[in-house]
């Protein structure tokens, strides 16, 4: 949990993959508070008031949309940042890597972020 290499599952494991998570948990995404949005929505749809399930239902959508929009400039920006800084690396499965993550809640990644959200990587 602590990122320590040698615990880590071999799909974790190596400094281009270190690189993508903490490329990921040094910026805010939209992905990580869908699930927070998606508990909220199921909060509201509860109330009987027709104006305020669709409100609800819509920024559930919005979120989703969103969350999906910046998960494809994610990727690529990571796919860019790879290529750029480990040149003899392949790509391949990197952009999903670092999308996926960036759709956890920061609090319950694993292994734990080990940069601050805001830092310069």
């Amino acid at each position: 949990m602590r990122g320590e290499e040698s615990a880590l599952p071999p799909r974790d494991r190596g400094p281009v993959r270190r690189f993508v998570r903490n490329y990921v948990d040094a910026r805010r995404s939209i992905g990580e508070f869908f699930l927070p949005i998606v508990m909220l929505v199921l909060f509201l749809t509860v109330i009987p008031i027709a104006w305020v399930q669709f409100a609800s239902v819509m920024l559930m959508y919005s979120a989703l949309l969103f969350s999906v929009v910046d998960g494809i400039f994610l990727t690529r920006k990571i796919k860019k940042e790879v290529a750029r800084r480990f040149p003899n690396e392949p790509t391949k499965g990197l952009g999903m890597y670092g999308w996926l993550r960036s759709t956890q809640i920061r609090r319950l990644r694993a292994p734990q972020p080990q940069v601050k959200a805001g830092e310069q990587i």
